[in-house]
């Protein structure tokens, strides 16, 4: 699956703009702060936002997180970038709920 930052697709856009997260504070289930989204990772074959990235490079699969109306928090460390320890992890699963479309 190859991944393109939202930013950079000019044909494209978000399907729902209610959806959009970007610049919202991106916190873990304790509450503290990892940073703020600044990007949308996303899949063309399947039309999908499949993980968000934050300012410092971090990337977090969109099934690990759950959206409020001012933040976003993560059930799970980053799977990859930044300042992430450890093994990076795969994105898994389908489901994703965040689609994209062509700009015609």
């Amino acid at each position: 699956m190859a991944l393109h930052r939202m930013a950079d697709l000019d044909d494209w856009k978000l399907e729902d703009h209610d959806q959009d997260i970007r610049e919202r504070p991106l916190v873990d289930t304790e509450g503290k702060t990892l940073g703020v989204i600044k990007d949308l990772a996303v899949d063309l074959e399947s039309k999908h936002v499949v993980a968000v990235v934050t300012d410092i490079g971090e990337s977090y699969a969109v099934e690990d997180l759950d959206i409020e109306p001012n933040r976003v928090i993560t059930r799970q460390p980053p799977i990859s970038g930044g300042t992430s320890q450890g093994e990076e992890r795969s994105l898994r699963g389908e489901g994703y709920v965040v689609r994209i479309i062509q700009i015609t």
